[in-house]
């Protein structure tokens, strides 16, 4: 897990792959892949409270996005922070989600 400190701006990632599901249910990525609608990030705080909602993210390449336009506040709670990619084509929505920890500034 990546640790920031307050004040520090993360960088988020999203990797977006077709999946496709064989005769007998399982499940496999295929190819990077954009979603038609929209790539979105929440941020919550460490209390749960939503600190960024459905913030844009940026296309870096095909398949890969990212979100680095959040700055931990210097008065921000310390602990783990988790965060939800939403990534929408069409009607279908995938969610991935992941977490970093939050550190006091250093003095």
């Amino acid at each position: 897990m990546e640790t920031f400190r307050r004040l520090e701006t993360p960088k988020i990632w999203a990797v977006i792959k077709t999946q496709t599901i064989s005769d007998d249910g399982v499940l496999s990525d295929g190819s990077l892949t954009d979603p038609t609608t929209s790539t979105q990030v929440i941020i919550e705080d460490s209390s749960g409270t939503v600190v960024q909602a459905l913030a844009g993210m940026a296309k870096d390449s095909q398949g890969k996005y990212s979100y680095n336009s959040y700055t931990i506040p210097s008065d921000a709670n310390l602990g783990i922070w988790n965060y939800e990619v939403r990534a929408t084509d069409n009607t279908v929505v995938s969610i991935e989600h992941g977490a970093f920890e939050v550190l006091a500034e250093v003095a």
